[in-house]
């Protein structure tokens, strides 16, 4: 499995080609909207986001964050991806109003199998937020790019960027 693998230190194996990330998360949203129909789910995209990645592992990634948002976000509320391409980079937010998640936690959020606040309504097992933030990790880190948490009382924002040419610096 993914966690085996980046537990033994092999990290995850991406094959990058050609891929507009607008395109990406457009489908995305559309499968969430279709298991979610009761959530808005909002994409806005600026800028060119096109570059050479791994489209299904980063699929995936943006697949975690987004279910994130959606299970961790006030019902009612919508959860906003935003994508904005510059010149060596993309960056991705996924936004959502709820609960502000405790500096404590979002220190270790990225942790495999890290619990969320303990709070005695939920029972056990459902304040883990598993292996999918840790495996998002994973995938922002094997295309060379970053993958950070903010939370206050507005929002909560899980933010990605990743440069936008990966391997082709040993290219000729």
């Amino acid at each position: 499995s993914d966690f085996n693998r980046t537990r033994l230190g092999l990290g995850i194996n991406v094959v990058p080609a050609p891929v507009d990330l607008a395109d990406l998360l457009a489908d995305e949203l559309d499968e969430l909207r279709a298991v979610h129909p009761h959530r808005q789910i909002e994409l806005d995209i600026s800028g060119s986001m096109k570059g050479n990645w791994d489209g299904r592992r980063l699929q995936q990634l943006f697949q975690n964050l987004i279910v994130n948002a959606i299970k961790y976000g006030a019902p009612g509320t919508p959860v906003r991806v935003e994508g904005h391409g510059d010149a060596t980079q993309v960056r991705i937010d996924v936004r959502n109003h709820g609960p502000v998640i405790e500096c404590a936690t979002l220190g270790r959020i990225f942790e495999p199998l890290t619990r969320g606040a303990c709070d005695p309504s939920t029972s056990p097992g459902e304040g883990s937020l598993g292996l999918g933030l840790y495996i998002a990790r994973e995938i922002a880190k094997a295309h060379h790019g970053v993958i950070e948490a903010r939370s206050d009382e507005t929002e909560t924002v899980f933010s990605v960027s990743l440069p936008r040419a990966v391997g082709t610096a040993n290219e000729p």
